[in-house]
C-alpha cells in the first residue's frame, strides 16, 4: 500500500471519528505536507512556525514517516483562543513492528505582536489506539534556543484502550521556543499487538508583556483566556 493511500485512509478515519474532538478552527486552509510549506514557514495568528524537520525510522516491515507523509494545519482553539498546529500522519505498527518520528520546529511571536510572549504549551492527542501489547508514546521538550535551556517537558502514552491523551506545561514568558518531539508506536510481541497514531494538536498561548500585566491589575488578568490542568 502506498504512503498516499495509507494517509487517505487515515484521514477518512479522523474525519469520521474525531468530530467531537477539540474546538479546532482551521486558519490556514487544508492540511499540507511538511515538505510543501512555502519557504518552510506557517503563520498562524500572532505566531510564526518555522524550521520544520522530521526524520523517521521503522522496523519489522512498518513504514517510516517522512516530510511528505506528515501533514500540518494551522488553527485556533476557539475556547481558550490559543493558536497552534494540527498534525496528521499514519504511524502504524503491528505485532513485531515499530515506527518512530523525530519532529522539531520553532515557534516565535511575529514582529507586529511584540507586546506578546509565549508562556505555555499544550499537547492534545486525539487520533490514537493500541491493542494487546501495542504502545504509543509521544514526548516533547521545549527549549529557549536550539541548544539552549530546558523550559518544559511533556509526555503522553497509551497501552491498550484509553481516553484522549494530553499534557500541559508552563514556563517563564519568552519570545520564541524550539520544540523537539519524539513519536513512536510499537506492536510489541503479542499476537494481536498493534498501535496507531494519526492526529495530535499543539497549542501555545500568549500573554501581554509583564509590564502590561501589572498595569492591567489582578482583576483584568483574571479575565485573560488561560488553560489550567
Amino acid at each position: 500500500m502506498t504512503k498516499s493511500l495509507i494517509f487517505l485512509t487515515c484521514l477518512i478515519t479522523i474525519i469520521v471519528g474525531s468530530a467531537a474532538s477539540a474546538a479546532w478552527v482551521p486558519l490556514t486552509g487544508n492540511p499540507v505536507p511538511l515538505s510543501s510549506l512555502p519557504e518552510g514557514l506557517l503563520i498562524v495568528g500572532d505566531k510564526l512556525f518555522a524550521e520544520f524537520e522530521l526524520s523517521g525510522s521503522a522496523t519489522g516491515g512498518a513504514i517510516a514517516p517522512d516530510m511528505d507523509s506528515v501533514y500540518v494545519q494551522g488553527g485556533q482553539d476557539d475556547v481558550a483562543g490559543d493558536y497552534g498546529l494540527r498534525f496528521l500522519l499514519a504511524l502504524n505498527a503491528a505485532s513485531g513492528q515499530t515506527a518512530n518520528a523525530n519532529l522539531s520546529f520553532k515557534v516565535s511571536i511575529l514582529p507586529d505582536y511584540q507586546r506578546y510572549f509565549i508562556e505555555d504549551v499544550w499537547m492534545l492527542v486525539t487520533g490514537v489506539s493500541a491493542t494487546d501489547t501495542g504502545v504509543v508514546n509521544l514526548s516533547e521538550i521545549v527549549l529557549d534556543a536550539p541548544l539552549g535551556e530546558l523550559l518544559a517537558s511533556l509526555s503522553c502514552s497509551m497501552q491498550e484502550s484509553g481516553a484522549v491523551l494530553e499534557d500541559y506545561a508552563e514556563f517563564d514568558p519568552v519570545k520564541e521556543i524550539w520544540v523537539r518531539k519524539d513519536l513512536s508506536v510499537s506492536g510489541g510481541t503479542g499476537l494481536y499487538g498493534g498501535a496507531h497514531l494519526s492526529e495530535f494538536f499543539q497549542f501555545y498561548s500568549q500573554i501581554p508583556e509583564p509590564a502590561t500585566i501589572v498595569l492591567l491589575g489582578l482583576g483584568t488578568l483574571a479575565l485573560l483566556p488561560r488553560r489550567r490542568k
